[in-house]
């Protein structure tokens, strides 16, 4: 258990370690939840690549924040939000998307992503969208229960696509971002 954590915007050179976070996360949070074949598909290069476009990528246009969380000089988990990728989602006032949250096995309910969750609603709020939501896989009930004690409301329900044949997902939202931050803040 860690006495103290960081959270703070991450940089590019933080993507190797966000890289490993996800893939070691990905390895024992998804297993028997996705196809092994694609676990391990998922790996720390083609990761570190991904999270530096996607660092740079937010940082030169603005419209969302990689955060990390560091404790006992390491990176353990990280969040990212973004601008709203599905159409349909956005139409309904959703224009912001928590699109990603991870942290090392280890160091979950620890209040890490609470911290990490936290941080990216704020600078959501900050840059000026109005609702938020958060895709996860509807067979993993851990995730599920941290949203909805966060007080996400399911808002839809997926099938899969062609990347994870078989999988179904489930979206929660918090439609007004400001009032989910200030009731957070106070």
């Amino acid at each position: 258990m860690v006495k103290s954590f960081d959270i703070r915007p991450a940089v590019a050179a933080d993507a190797p370690a966000i890289a490993d976070v996800q893939v070691a996360s990905w390895n024992t949070t998804y297993r028997g939840l996705l196809p092994d074949a694609l676990i391990d598909r998922i790996t720390v290069p083609d990761r570190t690549q991904q999270w530096t476009r996607i660092i740079n990528t937010l940082d030169e246009n603005g419209t969302g924040k990689v955060f990390v969380c560091e404790a006992d000089g390491k990176v353990v988990g990280f969040a990212s939000v973004g601008a709203q990728r599905e159409p349909n989602l956005k139409e309904k006032g959703y224009d912001a998307e928590l699109t990603s949250a991870y942290l090392y096995q280890e160091n979950q309910r620890q209040g890490i992503g609470n911290a990490l969750v936290s941080a990216c609603f704020e600078e959501g709020a900050r840059l000026g969208y109005k609702g938020i939501t958060a895709w996860v896989l509807t067979t993993n009930t851990p995730a599920r229960a941290f949203y909805e004690k966060f007080g996400g409301e399911i808002i839809e329900e997926r099938e899969s696509d062609d990347r994870h044949e078989g999988v179904s997902e489930t979206a929660y939202g918090w439609s007004d971002l400001a009032a989910k931050v200030a009731k957070s803040v106070s």
